[in-house]
């Protein structure tokens, strides 16, 4: 190629001015001036106006790493997203209570406003503080963005009569509460405002709980708690971080004016106009609206203008920061039917804004500058998708114009009282910037406007209590842009390859376009010259093109001799007509059919790349675009070493701690450079005016940002490897990646976006958008766009809806370089080899028109299809009947179909030959062009159904080198943005040599013209034995209408089938009778090459038919692998003994476990010390947490462990007296236990340190109730205290905590012990098309397949010994699995409690009952439905008998009582009590946390603790357990603890305690110890069909699981609600005193008042109670002694008041309502009842 010498001008990209042009004429011309950056002209590089390097961020003495410098841009398998679908959402709001609401005896009610839909809340009579507690729930089915934006708003209304007064409201946006953790506000207070009167202040508090779910999220519930004390202010709803006092603020949206718009609105009149008008005018009469947060504000419209200019601000009031996090613009065309919408942008104010305290955080700022619309495309047609587009749904297809604005954000003095820390800190800026927002810059088109930046900063003071919606005032435009400060730029594109051209478009030349905001969009009927009469801002003059002419450019002798031509490198005719010296279209040429399929077409370009330069003239602003490139490259570097560290943990490499570490450290050095240049520029940029704000403040953010991440990058490195710690710094690391992603987008825009279209007849058919600023050019690598200079591969996709399937319309390789004109001598550096540029007599200065090849080579391509793992199925059957095809450059192919199956093997090579391929070999082989393969479902009627697509790269062998076979990959396939599986293939391009194809390697040729893949290719197979134990089918749907009654199972894999037994009837046993059998298979030794197996179930119907049922397939064979069990630990290994885990201290050593343990047990030291072998390790159990001084522990210790427990073992009637006469609670009850758990839990939330109390707890669960004061204090002293433990426990803890708690979870058992599948795994098998559809899955689900699977590698003597007849009991699959025969079992199902259920009644509540299904049995709890509740408290517990395997699914449904009509379902759930009942974790009956025989906590399950400790022993052949007085010995470890106790005064050994604390830490005994499931209380998510994935409420309630063949358990545990109690309060009225005096006497003008009072209890309204009046009291002392007595029910463990009452006269029973325990005095004053004063105590 020839060297390319460049003018000394642009050497180093500066940004030249032309008057300047000093040193035009020099050339250097040697070629390593391109490469190396020494140049000549360096020293003349200063003395250009001193603009030393600012446009080029960063130097690059700083940083080098950057993204390796290909040729071609990354290879993407994503060939196209699929268009975003609209989505079910669900907001639940539950309102529990208001508190000080402004307003004279008022009676309020809340109104819950959400987008347009609109709920209530009852209305409560007469007071301030009215508590609700109801639920409403809110269903949307909306586009994500859509829905995102709704306003959710609160109001609380006061109705008197026929009329409504606001008292105040409250709103946020959805997005708020989505970003919450657990997407969800709970027990929060909604600060109630006026926004009509901000000087008044805070109106109120409302507390409720706002929670937004998709589908599948899991709502979290919570326990709800009333307080009295509560502190408001603590608790406020507004996100973490934001300040609990927020002040009120003046938003301010500057629209100055738009240009670009399109200049033909839709409507059908416009034709009829445009035939009277003529072409020249524009028919829009644009106006915009901005909307944020639920006001609107809109400008005047401009008369038919595409160029609009309004210079006007629309101001909201809102409080800042504000609980929204967008804000919307949109410009309509106003249309005399209806208006249009023209185009949509978004702000996120966190974009441009930083939250952060002190000088750091700044208010949102933007501009003034432009942002870019898009939408759909600009000549216009009828549709209806385009709406969507224009209103900012979806990715926008074409460039709709451009609007110049700016926003400012000031902090109102006024607001709510006090001024707080924000507001002060933001004042002086604030003046500072009202004063000088007019001159904030002469240069850019970025001024403020002068005096309009004056208004917006000197609003009188006076008037800012009293802003309503947006105002909209005039603001004076900006200052007159300065010409120079506009710069041309130079869009070149070169076209390599044009294939997949759909068929339909190919019978037509066709062209494809490449446009840049207006520039080269040749449909267009005006030319964009932003000169229009409207912006007299802009001169007239156009600027030609600063390239220099292309002699100079490529080097050839011819040097332009006179100064003048290099000052106007245009020809003056160009100069003249701005567009002429653009050419933004290739050439229309007509497609040919593309060899071996019929359905693609390609352009033959050969010869010629045609090449393409659109030149457009833009506001200098490059630098935002540089800092986001910087930014990109550091983001890209540092996300693909992340991922690369996660495909080595996945893989479980070692190596992949050692990767992390670099990749975090390279990040660091990386962070520092952008840092560095971030620095300087903000420096450089001090004194100029340049910058607008945003860009300042922007520079800075992304500094502090960057330095904080650098810290946490170097704290997750240094971390010490803890278990699981490396899924955690992965994890961390990731959320880094995400932080610095949201730096990298820059808000405000420069250039648009390029768009390539396809025009077929010049019709645009489709389309592809890139980023500009990924093609910018930058003279220092790392600023540079990723794409700059390089060939991307574009899929052009149609505009507007898609169809199914592939919608790619043309598959372009194209080469795009965009830069300032003054770079243009850079813009074809990245050109590969073998390209010659050529103007074809066009004037020689302009850029090439082609590019020649310099040599064609011929190569075959052979694609080595050896498999597809884990496609969609598209067949009814479940199944799919796949081929793929495979597409590169001119040439196609298809491989073989291959017939219901999900996981192909086709074992097949496609050679394509005589393929010719231009440019240089070198080139080809580093950068070959792309191969896509898509795979297709084949009917046997209609088209082939598309499956996915993916791109692969060939490896390339050239003739002269050693031919080595490349290697099988999995490429990722993608079907829309859903996966669709795994494809298997290698891919090499061959160059065919001179002497003819008969020198590459050999194909082997099947009959038919098929090759089969080379055997050096296919993987290296080896034998393998699968054991596979087949236990059952369960929950089989009907197939054709018929039950199924006789299914097997087929399991496929590597192209066997091992048949299991057919089960001859299902509905009686549907369990295999053959447990277990084998196959041998051939598979890969590359274990990550390891085939898919299939499991299909078909049923054998009459006359030996089979139909198919359903199916499943397991991608990933790796899981099956079989693990040695490690055997028994021999001495040598435990030379480290397990520490105890469960010490919140540092873990102890065994020497000091074992000192601690002589001190406590002074008589066995001996032997005690004598146990700690370098195999024995022995475990304190009744020890607490080791305490730094451990002597005193010693005795008292004992004594007072010895005292808890005698009162525990002993007959409990004397403590059950104690607590009933000391709390004025009766008896203790299983409610007792429950609420010491609740309690419990809310202290864990509250302690500021949960994970050391984790550990505390899960101790105590373990220890004796002696260490309680762990749970109950936190003070560390009061620990200390108590650990030395006086005799009695401290009063201050009270009796409560002495009881024993359970377990609370909230979620259910499986999702905290994983699915209960440690013994056999569960299959679920579909069939029928899957589909993106919503609950799609739901209906495809037919059953389930109960087996599991082992594999692993035969020796060749294994594999002989197998032939001659081994016993089936050798196999490894079956160990420690029990026989599948029938099992009897008693179960016990308990519901304690449901929670935001649905509501299923018009009135917003709900009537729920239970109803339990098991196989055929059915309980209905319909007589004891719960009126009125969508938070009802069962307390029910049933039992019933069942036999296993038949009857093993539990469903749980709630359902709602409707006395006419059908009940509805609310939700349901289901639980597999086989997969509890078989699993290790012993799900049968949970471990309470201690041993009583009688009482409220009484042993429940059916064999003693020391029985349960001999049978897991004994199951899990664990030697022992050996008991011996104050230990037990179990395996390798030794147990001590407390084993005598006093019974009756006697001393008796009991072995029970230790037992039971032993099982609860069983997963500490070495090789089988797992985690026993607790006595506990499980949360279940309810579901229902209606609303597949949508949460319906949630169920709090426990199994109990007993076999029939064990001892019968005990009586099971009551657990009915408890019945409120009756009390009465008594209040003796005395007297008044400075009552307000209210009536004047008309005559002598003295005040009076005639006091009575008025009293009642929140919640009975209607038992009101009056004192007599006080008439004519003068001083306001009134005197009653009056008695009021209040009859009330009350529950004293939850403190609450149960009022019972009909809602209505229709009611049909009693609501019952719990609210908390507040009496409401008032004082009223008599004769004009009007009310007075009231007070509530």
């Amino acid at each position: 190629m020839d060297p390319k010498p460049r003018k000394g001008k642009i050497l180093f990209g500066l940004k030249v001015k032309k008057k300047k042009k000093v040193n035009a004429d020099l050339v250097v011309a040697n070629k390593g001036a391109v490469d190396s950056e020494t140049e000549v002209g360096s020293e003349a590089s200063p003395q250009l106006e001193g603009e030393s390097n600012e446009d080029q961020p960063g130097s690059s003495a700083v940083r080098t790493r950057v993204i390796t410098d290909n040729k071609r841009s990354r290879v993407n398998t994503h060939i196209q997203d699929s268009e975003v679908k609209p989505q079910s959402f669900q907001i639940a709001i539950n309102i529990t209570e208001a508190r000080q609401l402004v307003g004279e005896n008022i009676d309020p009610s809340v109104v819950i406003e959400v987008g347009d839909e609109k709920k209530q809340t009852s209305v409560k009579e007469g007071t301030n503080a009215p508590f609700y507690n109801e639920y409403f729930v809110f269903d949307f089915f909306a586009h994500k963005d859509v829905f995102f934006d709704k306003v959710i708003k609160l109001t609380v209304m006061h109705s008197k009569m026929l009329r409504s007064f606001c008292v105040g409201s409250f709103k946020l946006d959805v997005w708020t509460v989505y970003r919450q953790p657990g997407h969800q506000f709970f027990n929060k207070w909604a600060m109630l405002t006026n926004p009509g009167d901000i000087s008044t202040g805070v109106k109120g508090y409302v507390k409720c709980d706002i929670s937004v779910s998709a589908k599948g999220d899991a709502m979290q519930p919570e326990h709800k708690a009333s307080d009295a004390e509560e502190q408001i202010d603590k608790n406020l709803l507004i996100p973490e971080g934001f300040p609990s006092e927020r002040p009120w603020a003046r938003f301010c949206v500057k629209v100055y004016r738009a240009e670009g718009l399109p200049r033909n609105n839709s409507s059908i009149m416009a034709n009829v106009t445009k035939a009277f008008i003529g072409e020249n005018t524009a028919l829009i009469d644009p106006y915009v609206v901005v909307s944020f947060f639920k006001q609107v504000g809109r400008t005047s419209t401009q008369k038919s203008t595409a160029d609009p200019v309004w210079n006007e601000q629309i101001v909201f009031i809102e409080m800042f920061p504000p609980l929204c996090q967008r804000l919307k613009i949109q410009v309509w065309d106003e249309g005399s039917m209806s208006d249009v919408a023209i185009g949509t942008h978004y702000f996120d104010l966190r974009r441009i804004s930083n939250e952060q305290d002190g000088d750091r955080g700044f208010l949102p700022t933007f501009g003034p500058a432009w942002i870019n619309l898009y939408g759909s495309a600009r000549n216009y047609s009828l549709g209806d998708d385009t709406v969507e587009l224009n209103e900012g749904i979806g990715e926008g297809v074409s460039y709709r114009g451009r609007v110049y604005m700016e926003l400012a954000v000031e902090i109102l003095s006024g607001g709510t009282g006090t001024e707080s820390k924000l507001t002060r800190m933001i004042k002086p800026a604030k003046d500072a910037k009202a004063g000088k927002a007019g001159a904030k810059d002469v240069k850019t088109p970025a001024g403020g406007g002068g005096g309009g930046g004056g208004g917006a900063g000197g609003a009188p003071e006076d008037d800012k209590g009293k802003a309503t919606a947006a105002e909209v005032l005039p603001v004076e435009s900006p200052p007159v842009m300065n010409t120079d400060n506009r710069n041309n730029f130079l869009l070149f594109g070169a076209v390599f390859e044009a294939t997949m051209i759909d068929r339909k478009i190919g019978d037509k030349p066709v062209n494809f376009e490449f446009s840049l905001g207006t520039y080269g969009n040749i449909l267009e009927s005006s030319p964009q010259t932003s000169t229009s009469a409207t912006s007299p801002s802009v001169s007239h003059r156009k600027k030609g093109l600063d390239v220099p002419d292309a002699g100079e450019m490529f080097g050839s002798s011819r040097r332009s001799s006179s100064s003048s031509t290099s000052l106007s490198p245009l020809l003056p005719r160009e100069a003249q007509d701005g567009t002429a010296s653009n050419k933004s279209t290739t050439s229309p040429e007509k497609p040919l059919v593309v060899e071996g399929n019929r359905y693609y077409m390609y352009l033959p370009l050969d010869k010629k790349k045609p090449c393409i330069h659109v030149l457009s003239e833009w506001e200098d602003r490059t630098y935002r675009m540089y800092h986001s490139n910087m930014l990109e490259n550091i983001a890209v570097l540092f996300e693909e070493g992340v991922s690369a560290a996660a495909e080595l943990h996945r893989k479980a490499d070692s190596a992949v701690e050692s990767t992390l570490k670099t990749v975090l450290r390279d990040f660091c050095i990386d962070a520092r450079g952008f840092i560095a240049a971030a620095e300087a520029k903000l420096k450089a940029e001090l004194k100029s005016s340049y910058l607008t704000q945003l860009d300042k403040k922007r520079l800075t953010m992304c500094k502090q940002e960057l330095e904080s991440m650098i810290g946490e990058a170097q704290a997750v490195g240094q971390r010490k490897r803890k278990a699981g710690g490396m899924k955690e710094m992965l994890q961390d690391a990731t959320k880094l990646t995400h932080k610095i992603r949201f730096l990298v987008e820059e808000p405000q825009h420069t250039v648009p976006d390029v768009f390539v279209w396809l025009l077929s007849n010049n019709k645009r058919v489709a389309y592809a958008r890139i980023r500009t600023r990924d093609l910018l050019f930058s003279s220092s690598q790392e600023a540079r766009g990723i794409h700059c200079g390089k060939i991307i591969t574009l899929f052009l996709k149609p505009p507007g809806k898609r169809v199914t399937g592939l919608s790619v319309q043309a598959k372009l390789d194209v080469y795009l370089w965009f830069g300032a004109s003054s770079d243009s001598g850079h813009m074809l550096e990245g050109l590969p080899a073998g390209f010659l540029p050529t103007t074809e007599g066009a004037d020689a200065r302009s850029p090439p028109t082609y590019l020649q090849c310099a040599g064609q080579h011929q190569f075959q391509l052979r694609c080595h299809m050896y498999q597809a793992r884990g496609l969609i199925a598209a067949d009814n059957t479940g199944l799919s009947d796949p081929f793929a095809r495979v597409t590169f450059l001119s040439h196609s192919q298809t491989t073989n179909i291959i017939s219901q199956t999900l996981s192909p093997t086709w074992n097949q090579c496609l050679p394509m030959s005589s393929l010719l391929i231009n440019g240089d070999l070198q080139y080809i082989q580093q950068e070959p062009p792309r191969v896509i393969i898509e795979v297709y479902d084949d009917d046997a009627l209609g088209k082939a159904e598309y499956l996915g697509a993916t791109v692969a790269v060939p490896e390339v062998c050239l003739s002269y080198e050693l031919y080595s076979p490349p290697t099988l990959r999995y490429s990722p396939l993608h079907c829309g943005s859903q996966p669709g599986g795994e494809l298997l293939a290698a891919f090499e391009l061959l160059k065919i040599p001179e002497s003819g194809p008969q020198k590459l390697p050999d194909l082997e040729e099947q009959e038919g013209g098929i090759y089969t893949i080379p055997e050096n290719i296919r993987p290296v197979l080896s034998t393998y034995r699968l054991e596979v134990l087949f236990w059952g089918l369960r929950e089989l749907k009907k197939v054709q209408l018929l039950s199924v009654d006789r299914p097997q199972v087929f399991i496929e894999c590597a192209g066997k089938t091992l048949r299991s037994s057919v089960i001859q009837k299902y509905k009686s046993n549907p369990n295999f009778t053959t447990l277990v059998d084998i196959i041998e298979l051939e598979l890969p030794e590359n274990e990550h090459l390891l085939p898919p197996l299939s499991i299909t179930v078909v049923d054998w119907r009459a006359f030996g038919r089979s139909t198919l049922v359903g199916n499943h397939v397991i991608n990933n064979l790796k899981a099956f692998k079989y693990v040695p069990p490690p055997a028994l630990p021999a001495p040598i290994q435990t030379q480290r003994p397990p520490t105890d885990v469960l010490s919140p201290g540092p873990a102890p050593t065994p020497q000091s476990l074992s000192t601690e343990e002589q001190l406590q047990h002074p008589g066995e030291t001996s032997s005690a010390a004598a146990l700690v072998t370098s195999q024995d390790v022995l475990i304190t159990v009744e020890e607490a947490p080791p305490i730094p001084p451990p002597t005193p522990v010693k005795e008292p210790k004992k004594q007072k462990d010895g005292k808890a427990k005698t009162a525990r073992c002993r007959s409990t009637k004397r403590r059950r007296r104690t607590i009933a006469d000391e709390s004025a609670e009766c008896v203790i009850d299983w409610w007792s236990k429950y609420y010491a758990s609740v309690e419990k839990e809310a202290k864990k939330d509250s302690s500021p340190f949960p994970q050391v109390f984790e550990k505390a707890l899960s101790y105590h669960s373990l220890l004796s109730d002696g260490i309680e004061s762990l749970v109950t204090s936190h003070s560390d002293g009061d620990k200390k205290k108590k650990q030395k433990g006086k005799g009695a426990p401290e009063p201050s803890i009270g009796l409560k905590t002495k009881l024993a708690t359970l377990k609370l979870y909230n979620k259910e058992l499986e999702a905290e012990f994983g699915p209960f599948d440690d013994w056999v795994n569960t299959y679920e098998l579909f069939r029928g098309k899957a589909s993106e559809e919503e609950g799609a899955n739901e209906e495809r689900f037919v059953g389930k397949f109960k087996g599991r699977f082992c594999l692993y590698k035969l020796t060749e003597d294994e594999a002989e010994d197998w032939d001659e007849g081994a016993e089936m009991g050798q196999l490894r699959v079956n160990r420690g699995i029990p026989s599948n025969g029938p099992v009897q079992v008693l179960i016990r199902v308990y519901i304690v409690s449901a929670s935001n259920l649905h509501p299923a009644d018009p009135d917003g509540k709900a009537d729920p009952y239970i109803v339990l299904r098991l196989g055929k049995n059915e309980i209905k709890d319909r007589d004891n439905y719960i009126p009125k509740q969508l938070n009802p408290v069962f307390g029910r517990s049933f039992e019933m008998h069942a036999t296993f395997p038949q009857e093993s699914l539990l469903s749980v449904l709630i359902y709602d009582y409707d006395l006419v009509g059908g009940d509805d379902l609310i939700g349901e759930t289901r639980i597999d009590l086989e997969n509890r009942f078989y699993s290790r974790h012993r799900a049968t009956c949970g471990l309470p946390t201690e041993y009583c025989l009688e009482g409220y906590n009484a042993w429940r399950d059916c064999l003693k603790p020391s029985e349960l400790l001999s049978k897991m022993c004994r199951e899990n052949s664990v030697d022992g357990p050996h008991f011996s007085p104050g230990r037990i010995i179990v395996g390798e470890k030794v147990f001590t603890g407390k084993t005598l106790f006093m019974h009756e005064d006697q001393p008796v050994e009991s072995y029970e305690h230790l037992s039971l604390k032993i099982l609860h830490r069983w997963e500490e005994i070495a090789a089988v110890g797992c985690k026993l499931v607790p006595e506990h209380i499980e949360t279940r998510t309810l579901f229902s069909k209606t609303r597949p994935g949508m949460d319906q409420g949630q169920v709090q309630m426990w199994v109990d699981l007993f076999p029939m063949d064990m001892p019968h358990p005990g009586p099971s545990v009551d657990i009915s609600p408890r019945k409120p109690k009756g009390y009465e309060l008594r209040i003796i009225i005395w007297n008044t005193e400075d009552v307000i005096l209210e009536d004047s006497n008309f005559i002598t003008g003295q005040k009076s008042s005639d006091i009575y009072i008025k009293g009642w209890l929140k919640g009975l309204e209607d038992d009101r109670q009056e004192t007599d009046v006080h008439y004519n009291s003068l001083t306001g002392e009134g005197n009653f002694n009056w008695r009021f007595v209040f009859p009330f029910s009350y529950l004293p463990a939850e403190k609450v008041v149960v009022v019972r009452k009909r809602e209505s006269i229709f009611s049909l029973d009693k609501t019952e309502q719990k609210i908390p325990a507040i009496l409401l005095l008032q004082v009223w004053d008599f004769e004009t009842l009007s009310s007075d004063d009231f007070l509530v105590l």
